[in-house]
């Protein structure tokens, strides 16, 4: 079948010269187009339009009126105008463009010369950051406020609590004592405890103890030992009152070593024992218990008398075996567990044999026993006395029978070399040669010593007792083992007048 296009024209009939061509119409003065009076799109059969078929300009044939004018870029209306009613220089809803609609979060918009621009932030928003679009920070406080110290924007500008937007910090709220660390204080606006707080606060140096819940941010009283005056109150650790007290290690003896409580370094809410504070000497390690006064082996017993226990003193003392004894006596004068080469010493716990000491004098009879008997010992009869004296060959004097005025501490012997004869005590043991064959010293001469030979009583009672060996003043007759005429009552008191102790058992 033979296709046939057929012109439709607005122009007045008989006004247009037509011209058919292909299926193609053009009539002069007037747009025209084509229909497909087949309804399958034309000759090919295939529902197309022929490219051809198109208006003079190229673009799409338009039938006036045609349709309402959109925003598309097209002459909708076919009255050759394009998008015509449609500002595209200041409508937010096709600003520049067709369709492009003016908005941003938080923000009311407007189109100026075809570009979107902010004018105005919604409600509680504002504009801080250019590079993100609207209005991105919501304020904290609305409407905002003048800054404070609160940890808060208060004015909506982007910053918290800074210096310059702050009010003056509030007076009168900081401890101010002149001496201690509080002594010049101001406030800060400064964020501090658990949970953390924002507010002014004083602030103290770093010596000054913090307390978020004290108004004035100071410790009622210290908790730290540190040498500050943590609570300004003009006292430093006055929480801790033993600091500064004798303290020890803990033990006992020798092994004790005192020091002086101070500030514990790695705990500073307590104290320590510091033990490096002169003059105390380090302790001693637990050693052999000597006759001193010191518990040298730390088990809390001084000079530790009792034969049963290992640990005991052994005393310096000599064993005597002839003319039918056996007994064991002090190898020295007795002597006090505190006496030195000085001095005597106080102490009366028990009586002691050491050499290079003074040794004790001016002592009752009573209490010459009861040091022996203190140290498991007693006062020696007369006879061990004499025996330990003479030595198995009876000699005159315990270093032999011919009298020697310097071999022993009597009358004759010099005991300061040069210029004057000097009669005076000496330490125990002084002179090596004032020897027994058996081993004891001063047997002869230095102390009269207390033997348990009594000779009588005086008119009133009491007993006299024999003091044998002589003295520092005494001439050579008394100083023989044998002479037995110095007496003294019991409770007579004498500076020359000494002991020493004897025993059935070995020390």
């Amino acid at each position: 079948m033979r296709r046939v296009g057929v012109l439709l024209s607005a122009c007045a009939l008989g006004a247009c010269s037509v011209v058919a061509s292909a299926g193609i119409f053009a009539a002069g003065g007037c747009r025209v187009a084509t229909y497909d009076i087949y309804g399958d799109g034309g000759p090919s059969g295939d529902g197309s339009v022929s490219s051809d078929a198109s208006g003079l300009d190229g673009s799409l044939p338009c039938i006036p009126p045609g349709t309402d004018e959109v925003c598309n870029e097209r002459d909708d209306d076919c009255d050759g105008v394009v998008d015509n009613g449609f500002d595209k220089l200041n409508d937010p809803s096709n600003c520049g463009l067709c369709g492009r609609i003016c908005t941003a979060p938080n923000a009311n918009m407007i189109c100026v010369e075809g570009e979107c621009v902010l004018e105005s932030c919604q409600i509680g928003f504002v504009d801080l950051d250019p590079n993100e679009p609207g209005c991105e920070y919501r304020c904290p406080v609305f409407p905002p406020i003048q800054e404070d110290c609160n940890g808060v924007d208060d004015d909506c500008d982007g910053s918290v609590d800074e210096p310059a937007d702050l009010p003056a910090p509030p007076q009168g709220l900081c401890r101010v004592q002149q001496g201690t660390p509080c002594e010049v204080v101001g406030m800060i606006c400064d964020t501090r405890g658990s949970p953390p707080v924002t507010t002014w606060y004083c602030d103290y140096p770093p010596e000054v103890e913090f307390d978020p819940l004290v108004p004035n941010g100071i410790v009622l009283e210290e908790t730290l030992c540190d040498g500050h005056d943590g609570d300004c109150d003009g006292a430093v650790d006055e929480t801790f009152p033993d600091l500064g007290q004798e303290c020890d290690n803990g033990a006992i003896g020798a092994c004790r070593d005192v020091g002086i409580k101070v500030c514990d370094p790695v705990d500073a809410t307590s104290t320590v024992c510091d033990l490096s504070f002169p003059p105390d000497p380090d302790p001693l390690a637990p050693r052999a218990e000597e006759c001193n006064g010191v518990d040298d082996n730390c088990d809390g017993i001084v000079d530790n008398p009792d034969p049963g226990d290992p640990a005991r003193v052994v005393d310096e003392m000599v064993r005597v075996q002839h003319h039918g004894l056996d007994f064991w006596i002090y190898r020295y004068e007795a002597s006090r567990p505190d006496a030195s080469a000085q001095g005597q010493g106080a102490s009366g716990a028990r009586s002691c044999s050491r050499p290079a000491v003074l040794p004790w004098s001016s002592v009752t009879y009573g209490e010459a026993a009861s040091v022996c008997a203190a140290a498991g010992k007693r006062l020696c009869s007369a006879a061990e006395w004499q025996a330990a004296c003479e030595g198995a060959s009876l000699l005159a004097y315990p270093y032999g029978d011919t009298y020697e005025g310097a071999s022993c501490n009597g009358v004759d012997h010099d005991g300061i070399p040069g210029g004057d004869d000097d009669d005076l005590l000496l330490p125990t043991g002084s002179l090596g040669q004032c020897l027994s064959s058996d081993g004891a010293y001063d047997l002869s001469g230095n102390l009269r010593e207390w033997t348990a030979h009594q000779t009588g009583t005086t008119p009133g009672g009491e007993p006299i007792y024999v003091v044998r060996g002589g003295e520092y003043q005494t001439p050579a007759p008394g100083l023989t083992c044998a002479f037995t005429l110095s007496q003294a009552v019991g409770t007579v008191v004498l500076p020359s007048v000494g002991f020493r102790c004897c025993s059935s058992a070995a020390p």
